[in-house]
C-alpha cells in the first residue's frame, strides 16, 4: 500500500513539472493552443518553440525544478523505505 502511494505521488510530481514547463514554454513562444493547429502558422510556432528550447532563460527554471523534484523523489523513497523496514 505504501509503495502504491509513493508511486502515485512521484508520478504526479513529475507530471505536474512537465505540465507546468510545457505551458511555460508555449507562453514564452506566444502560442495559443487553437491557433497553433492551423497549417500555415504551425511551422512558425514550432520554430519559436525550438528557439526558446535553445535559450538559457527557459532551461534555468527547468533545471531548478528538476533538482527539486529529484530531491522530493529521494526523500519519498527514503520515507517509504523507513516505513517498510
Amino acid at each position: 500500500m505504501v509503495e502504491l502511494i509513493v508511486q502515485i505521488v512521484v508520478v504526479s510530481l513529475w507530471g505536474a513539472m512537465i505540465t507546468v514547463h510545457t505551458r511555460r514554454l508555449l507562453r514564452l513562444a506566444r502560442i495559443e493552443a487553437p491557433a497553433s493547429l492551423r497549417g500555415s502558422r504551425l511551422r512558425q510556432n514550432l520554430s519559436r518553440v525550438w528557439w526558446w528550447l535553445g535559450r538559457e532563460e527557459f532551461w534555468r527554471a527547468v533545471q531548478i525544478d528538476g533538482l527539486r523534484c529529484t530531491q522530493i523523489t529521494v526523500m519519498l523513497f527514503l520515507l517509504a523505505l523507513g516505513l517498510l523496514v
